[in-house]
């Protein structure tokens, strides 16, 4: 019998401008998931820019809540605890001096990164979903916005501004002054970035207009980490906040209190920019500095794996009832799906990994949490498309004729090739884990020839013949569109 070793823990303290937060993680080194999060909104950047130190009643509470953070991440057993400290520490008079007090009652040194370090961890941030992707990540924090490059697994360019909504601040009533500043600094910020289709948009303000976008439209898929929009679509948005009446996005009750009198000022830079870089996508991230903090700590060989399938493995080995089986489970399939992309067959995969992780459910709502489950998953690597493939093709390997809420309005958001084939997947799985589980040996095959779709069998497995499997056999190949046959040979 094969132990399962538990991960370590790991905790990340991220003392930002206007909040603290803690987030403990626990899963593969690759992907691991948040064990535990929680913020405390501290202010230590207010009155920055006029002050020029950390606002009093702000560093106290900073302060509590860094002891009570390392109290707690040593209570879960966090085998390394990283911190990072972002633009109101290092740009404060008495930044060192705070630090100090951090390590005096807690015994922890707070890392201060500068205006390009907290870029490219950043951008990092987006390494940790996607360790291809490229295009343009852009920061934005209380007192500071980064703007990076990205692309081939690096960081090319990172650069800092005073663009955060804390800084501007001091201008808030001089429109004319305000639009100066951001003009001059944005010029200054882009002037050696190249061009690029995606434009990556991190920070808990622009995470704030994300989920007002998501109010606006009903979108039935609650999950903000790589939700997109074409960069006109988020030009509309961003004038329609400007223009908005008193209160009116208040009673969205999409945008934390604390986050309301920013969102304009955000909306404003994040105009001015969008017209120096022209990107034509957007892509709003959950995950940031903290994330790209656990890369920069993986070993090369560990960054370049496939964070998706890492947690469906971790998920399928803590809760599947034969571990590993999905991997057998995939190649068995893989028949069907053979022209397919490199993208699809790993959501394939993916699928064949979570196939079985539901199983303790009631057998009559099996279909629901699983399809929950990918739905809401603390799950990387996947754009809101793919997730609901793979929800689709999950609620079809349980039920032949799924009735579930909200399953035709995530439906819509799928091309009908797509919705045709997570239902074939979702089939051919609902058949193959019959015919698995802890004796792989003896599965049969699947072959395709003409309108013809066949299983074949050896003859240690004919006993695995019955009506069950010719009924499942039968309502994969009407999916395809062929007629079912199961042989012996």
């Amino acid at each position: 019998m094969t132990m399962i070793v538990e991960p370590e823990k790991t905790a990340v303290i991220d003392v930002g401008s206007n909040s603290v937060r803690l987030v403990v993680y626990f899963g593969t080194k690759r992907a691991p998931l948040q064990f535990f999060n929680e913020k405390v909104v501290c202010g230590l950047g207010r009155d920055l820019a006029t002050s020029g130190v950390l606002h009093p009643g702000g560093r106290k509470r900073a302060l509590a809540a860094i002891r009570r953070f390392v109290g707690i991440a040593e209570r879960m057993g966090a085998a390394q605890i990283h911190t990072v400290a972002t633009a109101a520490v290092r740009n404060a008079k008495d930044g060192a001096d705070f630090c100090d007090d951090v390590l005096l009652e807690t015994n922890l040194s707070l890392r201060i990164v500068t205006g390009e370090e907290e870029g490219a961890l950043s951008a990092q941030g987006i390494f940790f979903c996607r360790p291809y992707a490229s295009g343009l990540v852009c920061d934005m924090g209380g007192s500071s916005m980064e703007l990076a490059q990205i692309g081939g697994g690096a960081v090319k360019v990172s650069k800092t501004s005073n663009l955060g909504p804390l800084q501007l601040q001091k201008l808030a009533g001089d429109e004319a002054a305000l639009a100066t500043e951001i003009e001059g600094q944005l010029a200054e910020l882009t002037v050696d970035f190249e061009t690029q289709d995606t434009l990556y948009l991190i920070g808990g303000t622009i995470r704030a207009i994300a989920n007002l976008d998501m109010a606006l439209k009903a979108y039935p898929l609650d999950v903000l980490n790589e939700y997109g929009m074409s960069a006109a679509d988020f030009k509309g948005l961003l004038h329609w906040i400007l223009s908005a009446k008193s209160g009116q996005i208040e009673a969205m009750d999409a945008v934390a209190s604390d986050r309301l009198a920013y969102v304009p000022m955000v909306a404003q830079v994040l105009l001015g920019l969008l017209d120096k870089i022209k990107p034509k996508q957007i892509v709003f991230s959950s995950f940031g500095i903290r994330e790209g903090v656990l890369y920069e700590k993986m070993q090369p060989r560990i960054q370049r794996r496939d964070p998706l399938i890492e947690a469906c493995q971790f998920f399928e080995r803590s809760n599947a009832r034969f571990k590993e089986f999905g991997t057998t489970l995939y190649a068995w399939v893989l028949p069907l799906f053979a022209s397919e992309s490199d993208d699809r067959k790993r959501l394939i995969w993916a699928a064949c990994l979570l196939h079985d992780v539901t199983w303790q459910a009631h057998p009559n709502y099996r279909a629901e949490v699983s399809f929950d489950y990918a739905t809401r998953a603390n799950l990387v690597g996947l754009d809101h498309q793919e997730r609901i493939f793979l929800a689709v093709a999950l609620i079809h390997r349980y039920k032949n004729k799924p009735q579930i809420d909200k399953l035709d309005e995530l439906n819509i958001l799928l091309a009908d090739h797509d919705q045709a084939q997570a239902e074939v997947l979702g089939r051919v799985m609902r058949l193959g884990a019959m015919l698995g589980g802890p004796d792989v040996a003896h599965m049969g095959q699947l072959r395709i020839k003409g309108d013809q779709l066949e299983l074949v069998l050896d003859e240690q497995s004919a006993g695995l013949m019955g009506e069950v499997v010719e009924q499942r056999l039968a309502a994969l190949a009407k999916a395809l569109g062929k007629s079912a046959k199961m042989r012996v040979e």
